[in-house]
């Protein structure tokens, strides 16, 4: 009886562990969390809304 009843949790376990995380969706990425600093200002913005110059990030504020 004692040895059923640990089968069927290894049973439960497995499908659990292994064959129901391929069914849910991947997260999708959020590119908008990486953030940078700008070497002119020293503020923190988003990399989206940065640019490479001579090698460092600078802000879009600091561009005009």
């Amino acid at each position: 009886m004692l040895s059923k009843i640990i089968i069927f949790i290894l049973i439960i376990a497995i499908i659990y562990f292994f064959i129901i995380p391929k069914f849910r969706g991947k997260k999708p990425r959020n590119d908008g969390d990486n953030f940078v600093e700008c070497s002119k200002c020293d503020t923190f913005v988003e990399l989206k809304d940065s640019v490479i110059k001579d090698g460092k990030y600078i802000c879009k504020e600091c561009l005009k």
